[in-house]
This record gives C-alpha cells, sequence and structure tokens, in this order.
C-alpha cells in the first residue's frame, strides 16, 4: 500500500470516529417497538370503529383468534430456543466440529447454549456410558458444570433405549425438580455421527416464567389466559405465578379444580358457541358457560409439538364486557387515526437511520469477504452508540486487513476460500510445474543504485511478472531477493499445469520484451531475465512452526527448477528472456500450442543424471 493511499485512508477513518451524540439501542429499539405496538393497537381501534355496525360475535372472532394467536407465539418463542439449541449442537457433532469425549471443550458448548436462552436452566449430555455432564444455571445468574454417572438409573436407560430408536428430537414430559421448586420441560436431542448414536443432549426449560406471560396477555385483553396440560391440569394461569403447594415429584401441573378459578373448574359444563365460523376456521374453538349467573366466553386453541401430552391454550372474558369496550372502541377513533400517522412517520424514519449503518456494514462486509479491500469504504459516526461503537470496529479491521493484505497472497487466499475445504490445507504429494526467475546482472546493477531506486525497480519488476503469473492461474510462492517463485496445480487441480506455466513464462518474456523497449526509450539499461520451468512431484500444503505457517511446496522438483534457471548462465544466446524446461514439462505440456525446442542433456548440480532440456521459443511476437 502506497504512502498516499494509507494516508488517505487514515484520514476517513479518524473521521468516521469523530464522537458525537449518540442513543442507547436498546432505548432507540424501544422506541421502535414502542411505536410498532401503537400502531397495532391504533389500527386495532380503527378496524373496530370502522365495524362499529357488527355484533358481538364479530369482535369475538377476532379478539379470540388474536388472543389465542399471541399465547401460542409466546410459548414458541419459549420453548423453540430449546430446539434450535440442540439442533445446532446435533449438526455440530455430526459435522465432527465438536469432540464428544473432550469433556472441557464439550462444557464450554453446553455453557454457550445456556448463555444463549435466559429461559434454558439446564443442558445435560449423556454419552454411550450413560456419563453425564450437566451445564446450569441458578435463578441468581450464575452457571457451573457438574458431572454424574446415571449408568445404574432405570430411567435414564430406558430414556437411552428410546434415544437409539429416534430419528430426531423429541420433548419428553413436565417433571418438578424439588430442589429448584420448579416444573420444566425438556427437549431430548440423539447425537449421531456416521450414523451412530454416540450420546443425547437434554435441553431443560423452566415454566413459571410462562404464568407472568399469559397474565401480562390477559391484561392487555381485560381476559383471564391460561394454558392447561392434557385435559385436566393448569400448566400456567395467573394464580401460578407464585409457588402452588400442590406442585411436587409426582404433580408438576396442578389441577382444573385446585387452581383456585371457578371458571377454568367448570370446563366441563362448556357448550361450543354459535356463529363462530372465523375464530374456528382458524383453529380457534370458541365456548359459553355459565358460573355463578354470569355468562363467559372461552376461546382456546391446541399446540401438539411439544411432548406426548397435549397443550392448550386458551382466554375467557365476560360477554358483557364486549359491549364496553366497543364503546371504548367508538371514543378513541380519532386519536387512533392520530397515533396510527405518527407512528408511520416515526417508524419510517427510525428505519431508515437504523437500516443505513446496517446496510453500508453489510456490504462493506460483503467486499470484505471477496477480499476486495481497496473498495471498501469506511463506515461513517452513527448517532446510535452500538452502531458507532461497531462502526470504528469495523474501521480497525479494515484498516488492519488492507495492511495484511500486503503480506499475503491475496489470489491464494481467495482460491482456498472458494475451495471450502480444510483438506485443501493438509500438506502431501502432488504433481506441479514450477516456475524460477531470476534478473541477470542484478548485483553490479543495484550497487549502482540508490535503495528507494532498487526498492521501485523490484517492484514494478515483480508486479509486471506477478500479472503474467496470476492470468494463468498460478499461486506466486516467495520472493527471494530479485528471483520469484510460483507453481501451478495447487491449491486448485489443474490437469493442464504444465502447459499454464509455460505460457505464463512466454507472457513474461514477451511482457520484458515490451518494458525493455521503453527503458532503450528512456536511456535505462534493459533488465534481462533467466526462467527455469520443471514438472513433477513435491510436497503441498501448510508448513512451518506453530507461529509462522506458509501455504507453499518442498522437494527435489524447486531444486530442479531452480538449477534450470541457473543453467540459463550457459545457453544465454543474448535474448532479453532466456526460458530453460526440464523433458518432464515438455511431456506434460501441450506442444502443439507451446513452442518448444530440444537444447540436450546437461549435468547439474544435485542431480545424478543429465537433465534432458528444452528451451522456449517466445520472443516479443509469441
Amino acid at each position: 500500500m502506497s504512502a498516499v493511499a494509507t494516508t488517505g485512508f487514515d484520514a476517513k477513518t479518524r473521521a468516521a470516529r469523530r464522537k458525537g451524540p449518540t442513543l442507547s439501542i436498546a432505548t432507540v429499539l424501544a422506541l421502535s417497538f414502542g411505536l410498532l405496538v401503537v400502531l397495532a393497537v391504533a389500527l386495532v381501534l380503527f378496524i373496530g370503529v370502522m365495524s362499529s355496525g357488527k355484533n358481538t360475535v364479530d369482535l369475538l372472532n377476532e379478539k379470540s383468534m388474536m388472543i389465542v394467536d399471541l399465547m401460542e407465539t409466546g410459548v414458541r418463542n419459549h420453548l423453540d430456543p430449546a430446539m434450535n439449541q440442540a439442533v445446532f449442537i446435533e449438526r455440530q457433532v455430526r459435522d465432527g466440529l465438536i469432540n464428544l469425549d473432550d469433556r472441557d471443550g464439550l462444557s464450554g458448548v453446553l455453557l454457550g447454549a445456556l448463555a444463549a436462552a435466559p429461559q434454558i436452566e439446564a443442558v445435560v449430555f449423556w454419552d454411550t456410558g450413560l456419563q453425564q455432564t450437566v451445564a446450569f444455571s441458578t435463578r441468581d445468574g450464575q452457571a457451573g458444570i457438574e458431572f454424574e454417572d446415571e449408568s445404574d438409573e432405570a430411567t435414564t436407560r430406558l430414556l437411552w433405549e428410546r434415544v437409539q430408536k429416534e430419528d430426531g428430537p423429541f420433548w419428553g414430559e413436565l417433571f418438578f425438580h424439588e430442589e429448584q421448586d420448579v416444573t420444566y420441560v425438556n427437549l431430548i436431542q440423539p447425537l449421531r455421527r456416521a450414523g451412530e448414536v454416540k450420546g443425547f443432549l437434554a435441553v431443560v426449560v423452566s415454566m413459571p416464567e410462562l404464568s407472568e406471560f399469559i397474565t401480562r396477555i390477559g391484561d392487555r385483553f381485560g381476559s383471564t389466559a391460561y394454558i392447561l396440560y392434557g385435559e385436566d391440569r393448569v400448566l400456567a394461569h395467573p394464580n401460578l405465578t407464585s409457588r402452588h403447594p400442590d406442585l411436587n415429584k409426582d404433580t408438576p401441573a396442578v389441577s382444573l379444580d385446585r387452581v383456585g378459578d371457578l371458571v377454568l373448574g367448570a370446563l366441563d359444563t362448556r357448550e361450543p358457541g354459535d356463529l363462530f365460523e372465523q375464530a374456528a376456521a382458524a383453529g380457534v374453538a370458541v365456548d359459553i358457560l355459565t358460573v355463578a349467573g354470569v355468562e363467559y366466553v372461552n376461546f382456546s386453541g391446541r399446540l401438539q409439538d411439544y411432548g406426548p401430552v397435549p397443550w392448550t391454550v386458551g382466554a375467557y372474558v365476560r360477554t358483557e364486557d364486549v359491549d364496553d369496550q366497543l364503546e371504548r372502541l367508538r371514543g378513541s377513533a380519532l386519536a387512533g387515526l392520530i397515533v396510527l400517522v405518527l407512528s408511520i412517520i416515526a417508524a419510517v424514519v427510525l428505519g431508515r437511520m437504523l437500516a443505513r449503518p446496517i446496510r453500508r456494514m453489510a456490504v462493506g462486509a460483503a467486499q470484505v469477504g471477496a477480499l476486495d479491500l481497496g473498495a471498501v469504504e469506511p463506515l461513517p459516526p452513527s448517532p446510535v452508540r452500538e452502531l458507532r461503537d461497531q462502526g470504528e470496529a469495523f474501521n480497525r479491521m479494515l484498516a488492519g486487513l488492507k495492511w495484511f493484505e500486503t503480506y499475503v497472497p491475496r489470489t491464494l487466499v481467495k482460491r482456498l476460500m472458494a475451495s471450502g475445504e480444510a483438506a485443501q490445507l493438509v500438506s502431501g504429494e502432488r504433481e506441479l510445474t514450477i516456475l524460477f526467475t531470476d534478473i541477470v546482472g542484478f548485483t553490479p546493477l543495484s550497487e549502482a543504485m540508490p535503495a528507494p531506486e532498487i526498492a521501485a525497480l523490484l517492484n514494478d519488476h515483480f508486479a509486471l511478472l506477478g500479472g503474467c503469473i496470476e492470468a494463468e492461474g498460478g499461486t506466486i510462492d516467495k520472493f527471494i531477493g530479485d528471483a520469484l517463485m510460483a507453481f501451478w496445480g495447487a491449491p486448485d487441480e489443474q490437469a493442464d499445469h504444465a502447459t499454464r506455466a509455460c505460457r505464463a513464462a512466454g507472457a513474461i518474456a514477451r511482457a520484458v520484451a515490451v518494458d525493455n523497449a521503453a527503458r532503450r526509450a528512456q536511456g535505462l539499461a534493459p533488465l534481462r531475465m533467466r526462467i527455469g520451468v520443471h514438472t513433477g512431484p513435491v510436497v503441498v500444503g501448510n508448513i512451518g512452526a506453530p507461529g509462522r505457517i506458509n501455504y507453499t511446496i518442498v522437494g527435489d522438483t524447486v531444486n530442479a527448477a531452480q538449477r534450470l534457471e541457473v543453467l540459463g548462465k550457459e545457453l544465454d544466446e543474448g535474448a532479453d528472456v532466456t526460458v530453460l524446461t526440464s523433458a518432464e514439462t515438455a511431456a506434460a505440456a501441450d506442444r502443439a500450442e507451446i513452442g518448444l525446442e530440444r537444447v540436450g542433456a546437461f549435468e547439474v548440480k544435485g542431480k545424478q543424471e543429465p537433465l534432458e532440456v528444452f528451451r522456449l521459443k517466445a520472443g516479443p511476437d509469441g
């Protein structure tokens, strides 16, 4: 990276870091969601006023579906994170990314699942020997790990037998934990690798929060909400927000007649309501029941996804309360319209304010992912504190990457990223074609030049060579003084790697000839080069010390390519570029495309047998 480019980038980065007034993202989100809620309520009010001529049953249809839908959504939001965490861990195990024998690493994975969802109070793993690893969180926010032996537990052995028969996750029955004094439900997830069960997982979710949630839903709509477990037990209810004396190991859910709700206790006397086709079509049952001379409307829906016992979410309301609600709707019509308009305007403004930097971040991240760092613009400051901090972190990362790409072959990294396989990095033997270059007489030339001029000369020279090599899909391995080493055939499989290398050598010869013509026109001495190309087996992959690993090649084939380049001293005919290849390269290359002429057999250092040498006929005109 040039000094000018670096300075310009730093200036942009400093400008992006300037401080300004900010808002907490929590505040912004609270305002946004609040506006959306106001918008929804205003819309409901508006619809209610427009339909004020309809009868009470129409309103009950809408109200019943909304409450049941909200309750179903709340239950799923409470329980589905357990499924998501279990499926995520199962995929990691299946793909070999989690080592179940690494107890410390596994403990970290289980604790991470706890942190992802606060309603998950424990994540338990059993191995094939029924040795148990438990990650748990306490009510005061502490987390820990315990290890237990459950190989002698009859219930665990029965569960292990079922796990081996199940194809996927399944929900177990409710259970009451006496030490925690809480009712739980758990999701069981078999863990397989290569089709074999390696153990199983249980994600444990607490139930008390559901009572608090459905109480808020009921209060919001002037009703009493509840969740039934089966037909005769209550799982969540406003009376269950605190500990109920009936809860114990044998009774994880309170019976209908013990929850302290006369209406629920009379559910078996309910009768289907008339004229509720709209709700029934949406899967909501609407019933009428009378308790102590008061008529109630009860609406409910079934949930079948959370264990062998079906759940019922429902709520009931006094029929006479609906008329009062209609009156309130009429009186709020004007306010509802005003709030609706203001909510839309505010939501659009806030949405754009939040979306703009996020879109810029997404575009920048995509450009970074494609290693197109030159096109990435630093993110400007945001009035939202967290977005501003995120932008500053992104800008610091971008600055570091722009320095980093100076030292890492970008084309190599792109191809390794595109391959998407870790196996590409494993060292192994493959047949490649190696190209070595060297500048003739560089030492005396450099002695007469200042250091900055030498650096500029080499930078221009290697840029010229690099363009020819990368155009043929080659990988530049390293620069050694005034020499360059490149190879073909890795990391990508290239069946024509010898032909590509010869084409690149010819392109270099032509490019150097054009460049030398320009140098002569400026009164500068031309640069002459020697190139050696050899094909053979090498070890290719990540090679080096743990703190300094390099994707490179080693082997005698590399030495042979370098020896061919040195041999060019003896076979120099005065051309700007002398290109020598081995017989192996000549045999592997497309001779119809690549012009090669046999020079003869020569003894070279480090080789017991003479090398048969060919010259590439690649002048300025190809």
